[in-house]
């Protein structure tokens, strides 16, 4: 029952991010940057991972190696500004 708590609270991550990637980019007139795609990557990707973690949909080591992915490509723009 938890793991349905779970899909469902990253599903409504997921909705929010969509929504503010479309709002920034339809209404803002924002241009696609870094950001934007680490933004992407935070609100659509983290969340999935998580729901697929909960459901053993993915071995330990395949959700470790995603993660540190993610991490590392979120991160790697840091330390170039």
């Amino acid at each position: 029952m938890s793991n349905i708590w779970v899909a469902a609270i990253a599903v409504i991550v997921m909705l929010c991010g969509l929504a503010g990637v479309f709002y920034l980019v339809i209404k803002q007139q924002a241009s696609v940057t870094n950001k934007l795609i680490q933004f992407i990557a935070v609100t659509l990707v983290l969340p999935l991972l998580i729901a697929l973690g909960s459901m053993n949909a993915l071995g330990h080591e395949g959700i470790g190696t995603l993660l540190g992915v993610v991490v590392g490509f979120i991160f790697s723009n840091f330390a170039k500004e």
